[in-house]
């Protein structure tokens, strides 16, 4: 209370003016004893509920602290408020409005607080009334509200909350699991839990806000089965491996559907030329899961398509993502979302106001193109599963798509696997246990896996049998080795990145790669002639042959140890410039060629510094046969009778200087 009703108090009725003009004003102790004294004003009847919907007493102005502020529920604007407010975030306050949309402000001002209510105003104007006096008795005014002490209720009850974090704590639409592995569907305007829908809101420890609605499962339970027809379909296209593609495609649409479910997403990649029917396949794709239920796009880039995304599992497909050119980072940037995409990770990139944006991603990607970027990384690769059309025949008829048949059992499929989701893990144990007992490990279980299952458990309610997971497993090990040819780890990588890089220390011209220096110094057969030196008699000299090419590679922090297939290759630790520069613009740039280098299989560290060009340095000692394709060449078998003279012994690399 102010200064000047302490004073009221005490003079009573007494004429404000004369007791300004009073010569003997009450002392501190006089006001603050008739402050302690003063009885207590009578308040809104809180009996009646909701706040202000009680006028105060005739006479009596309404007092600030009614129902809707001192005895509104913990965490709660008021009892039975059609708004629901969500916590604070920095200096940012979050509420579920009320058609369900999470909405987020800095200030809570009286517009903000009317769209939060929108056709619940009434509500808002009944529970924070202003009040005006009229006749004897104080009345509400008509469509108005106290929006300061509205404010004040809405601050309190989102700090009474506590922190919130809309990247962890809000799910969009798609597919998603609660922590018993519960499926939960969110369709944006309700929420499928264990088939029973919600209005979006809190479900568990997570808010589904309501968001413009994307197509449902079919509700019909006795409807046909779409699988026959969509299966049936998918095989008129001219697949290259037509007995095992056509069934991967229905997996992959299923995967689609409950990607962010999942524990792992493949990437999938359509690669198909020219008159293949390659975007007619795009559109299937479309139909099966309807307007908005899929991100399709023919021209990207990795912030569109987070944009797109949101808070969602909606799947992508990405249609053209050709090679483009050398210096653009947009093929690179989808790849690598899509990469994050897969185990349901973060990204971050940075933002004007310094503080960051970022977002987790659990989308199935799909790309489709002539031909594959070569931007891909060995962890791209572990992550793809390779889709391949060919040519269509000649005068094939065009499909005749029509999109209500084609969206109507996507919609029955997408039930049938929610249905049936239950069943999920022990499908995917099953198959993965088939894949294993073949010999298809690791990533390739994981994307394979996953795909089957899924390819299952849209086709039928029960899980396959053994006999039949065994015979798809015999066959996808046969396509799994043949793809991992082209999967290397980050050690080989970087062997065969160092082993490819030319080098001209005689600056003639004729250059030679690393791999041709290293077969020199360890006296390989298929070393190059220009690289073999006579000795005096004009004859080849594998000691001369082997000693001039380790000078040389010492220069660039290279070494040769011993002879043929037992021989080591010694890599420096230390950033020497030209061996800096044998790596610059790789991953292996600055010094990293160290890191893969200690995992290369037989590697070792060297006890102690040895001696490269008169540089001190130590390193790894790796055998030459652990070097992909050094030690094979059956082309220059032949050559190995013209390599004469005395082997450098192992013990030559102390002697490097």
């Amino acid at each position: 209370m102010t200064e000047q009703a302490s004073n009221d108090a005490w003079l009573g009725n007494q004429d404000r003016a004369s007791y300004r003009k009073a010569p003997n004003r009450p002392t501190k102790d006089e006001l603050r004893d008739a402050l302690d004294n003063a009885p207590e004003a009578p308040r809104a009847d809180d009996s009646a509920g909701g706040g202000g919907d009680t006028p105060p007493p005739p006479g009596q102005p309404p007092e600030d602290g009614d129902r809707s502020y001192r005895g509104r529920p913990k965490g709660e604007i008021y009892d039975g408020c059609p708004v629901t407010p969500l916590g604070v975030r920095g200096d940012h306050h979050y509420f579920l409005d009320v058609l369900g949309q999470m909405r987020g402000a800095k200030k809570l001002e009286g517009q903000f607080m009317q769209s939060l209510f929108g056709h619940q105003i009434p509500k808002l104007c009944f529970n924070f009334a202003q009040w005006e006096y009229k006749g004897d008795s104080w009345v509400r005014k008509p469509g108005r509200f106290d929006a300061y002490k509205a404010s004040m209720a809405m601050y309190e009850a989102t700090s009474e909350l506590g922190v919130f974090n809309p990247l962890n704590d809000v799910r969009g639409v798609g597919a998603w699991t609660d922590d018993d592995g519960r499926l939960i569907y969110h369709a944006g305007d309700a929420v499928l839990v264990r088939g029973e829908k919600k209005r979006p809101g809190k479900v568990g420890k997570h808010i589904y806000p309501a968001q413009p609605p994307i197509p449902h499962p079919d509700e019909v339970d006795e409807a046909p089965d779409p699988v026959p027809e969509i299966l049936k379909t998918i095989e008129t296209w001219n697949w290259a491996v037509p007995d095992v593609h056509p069934f991967i495609s229905l997996g992959m649409i299923a995967t689609q559907m409950l990607c962010g479910a999942l524990d792992w997403r493949p990437v999938f990649w359509l690669v198909a030329p020219a008159a293949s029917g390659k975007s007619e396949f795009q559109k299937l794709i479309k139909l099966l899961h309807g307007d908005d239920g899929l991100v399709q796009t023919t021209d990207a880039t990795k912030s569109g398509i987070t944009s797109k995304l949101g808070q969602s599992s909606l799947p992508v497909a990405v249609d053209e993502l050709e090679p483009g050119d050398e210096r653009s980072t947009k093929e690179r940037d989808i790849i690598a979302l899509a990469r994050v995409a897969a185990s349901g990770g973060e990204w971050f990139r940075g933002s004007a106001d310094q503080t960051g944006v970022g977002g987790k991603v659990y989308s199935a990607f799909l790309f489709s193109s002539i031909l594959i970027p070569g931007v891909m990384k060995t962890q791209d690769v572990q992550r793809l599963i390779r889709l391949e059309m060919k040519p269509l025949d000649k005068g094939a008829a065009k499909l005749n798509l029509q999109p209500r048949t084609w969206r109507a059992r996507g919609a029955r499929l997408k039930k049938l696997l929610i249905d049936r989701w239950d069943s999920w893990p022990d499908r995917m144990s099953a198959w993965r246990h088939a894949l294993e007992h073949e010999g298809v490990m690791g990533r390739d279980a994981d994307n394979w896996g996953t795909v089957l299952a899924m390819a299952d458990m849209a086709s039928q309610a029960d899980i396959a049998t053994e006999d039949v997971m065994a015979s798809w497993a015999k066959k996808i090990a046969f396509i799994a080795n043949a793809d991992r040819e082209d999967t290397v780890n980050d050690a080989d990588a970087m062997l065969l990145h160092l082993m490819g890089q030319q080098y001209d220390p005689y600056r003639k011209g004729q250059q030679y790669n690393i791999a041709q220096w290293v077969m020199g110094a360890a006296g390989l057969p298929g070393t190059p002639e220009g690289l073999r030196h006579p000795d005096d008699e004009g004859h080849s000299s594998l000691r001369i042959t082997q000693q001039r090419c380790n000078t040389q590679l010492a220069s660039v922090g290279l070494r040769v140890s011993g002879t043929g297939e037992e021989a080591q290759l010694f890599i420096a630790n230390q950033q020497l410039q030209q061996l800096k520069d044998l790596f610059r613009n790789s991953d292996w740039a600055g010094g990293v060629w160290k890191q893969s280098a200690s995992r290369v299989p037989g590697a070792t560290p060297t006890p102690h510094p040895l001696t490269l060009a008169g540089i001190r340095s130590r390193g790894y000692l790796m055998p030459i046969k652990s070097i992909p394709g050094l030690t094979s060449f059956p082309m220059d078998r032949e050559r190995a009778d013209d390599v004469v003279g005395t082997p450098v012994s192992k013990h030559d690399v102390e002697d490097w200087g």
